[in-house]
């Protein structure tokens, strides 16, 4: 081969045998970790342990309870989360799903699919870190490296799916690198607050999994938030109640006006009830009702906010305490940027409706101290 054939071909090599390479960064960095299953870290934001599957959301208990729609996404793994402490200089995820549609036309894979990680960061608050990208069903691998390196009890944070099932999740660090549960909340942050809504609440259509309102607000108050959003499912329907009163939350927050219909005596049956099953077992616990969200400002207060208010205004005048309505009026601006479609809400629509609600549960939780500038 002549000196010019010979570089010639190396030229072509060269490039084939790097792509070679790179092809799998994650498959080949995930040989080099030493993983081990969550169980040891326990789930936060789940309100049971007698589930089904491990990251189910209800417990089989609850199955006549709930519509099919709701039971059946009651196995999509939205809200939940993993708190663990760390020395690594990166931390490794892997995760197979329960389906193989990964993204819906309007919300990614991303935040369907993916699993966010958070850091604790400087002023105690909680610092994104990086999205696990899913690109099948099983066996998805995501590196996350901190910018600053290795840190002794590093307490991070990881989002687990919001629009799909978690079939199976590891967290990895290279071997000499420690992983380990974080220590308990601060007894005064541990008990969650429970949120039962509709697909806004579950997460549509976050990017990704730490964008939902539900885990914004979860670290702006910084204390565990139980998910029970269920797709076109957050209706309020008897006996659902049943299933919300076997927890033990700090407040309720229900934000279903969007899946209620439109007639006044599904307001008034539904709430009626709701409030009375929670009120034998939790007389004093706060029950927040959130009104309607509408990209059109000059809706507002929208006939399902007035539908609401009405059923809640007659339940205080029975003597009822502890109930308070929210306005849906600012609840995502006034811009008409805050959704994807008229209804869902986009990320910024995602962080406005948690700056909103913070303060207003913060007072009613007695939180102290002052609103984080920025959550990322």
């Amino acid at each position: 081969m002549t000196p010019s054939l010979l570089s010639t071909a190396l030229r072509r090599l060269v490039p084939a045998v790097l792509c070679c390479c790179a092809f799998h960064p994650d498959q080949a960095a995930a040989q080099e970790v030493q993983w081990q299953g969550v169980s040891a870290f326990g789930i936060e934001g789940q309100g049971w342990t007698s589930t089904g599957h491990y990251f189910d959301r209800l417990p089989e208990s609850a199955k006549a309870k709930v519509s099919d729609v709701a039971w059946k996404q009651s196995k999509e793994s939205a809200g939940l989360c993993l708190r663990f402490v760390t020395d690594a200089a990166a931390v490794h995820a892997r995760w197979s799903l329960t389906a193989s549609s990964l993204d819906m036309p309007h919300m990614p894979a991303t935040g369907c699919s993916g699993v966010d990680l958070y850091t604790r960061g400087v002023n105690n608050t909680w610092r994104f870190v990086g999205n696990g990208r899913p690109g099948k069903q099983e066996g998805n691998v995501s590196q996350f490296e901190f910018s600053d390196g290795p840190r002794p009890q590093r307490e991070c944070l990881l989002y687990l799916p919001l629009y799909n099932g978690t079939l199976s999740l590891e967290l990895g660090v290279k071997p000499g690198a420690h992983l380990e549960k974080a220590p308990p909340r601060p007894e005064g942050l541990r008990q969650p607050v429970v949120i039962y809504g509709t697909s806004i609440t579950q997460g549509g259509c976050a990017s990704r999994p730490g964008m939902a309102w539900t885990s914004i607000l979860g670290r702006l108050l910084d204390r565990p938030i139980i998910n029970l959003g269920f797709s076109s499912a957050g209706t309020m329907t008897p006996p659902v109640g049943e299933v919300l009163a076997e927890l033990d939350p700090a407040a309720y927050v229900i934000d279903c006006t969007w899946n209620m219909g439109d007639t006044q005596e599904v307001y008034f049956d539904h709430t009626t009830k709701l409030v009375h099953t929670l009120r034998k077992s939790h007389p004093l616990t706060p029950i927040l009702f959130v009104g309607q969200s509408h990209y059109r400002p000059e809706v507002h207060p929208t006939d399902l906010t007035h539908r609401q208010e009405a059923a809640v205004l007659r339940l205080q005048k029975e003597g009822i305490a502890g109930l308070q309505m929210i306005p849906g009026t600012d609840l995502i601006g006034d811009d008409g940027e805050g959704t994807v479609d008229g209804c869902h809400l986009n990320d910024l629509g995602m962080e406005r409706q948690a700056r909103v609600l913070f303060p207003i549960i913060s007072q009613v939780l007695g939180a102290q101290g002052k609103l984080p500038v920025k959550t990322e």
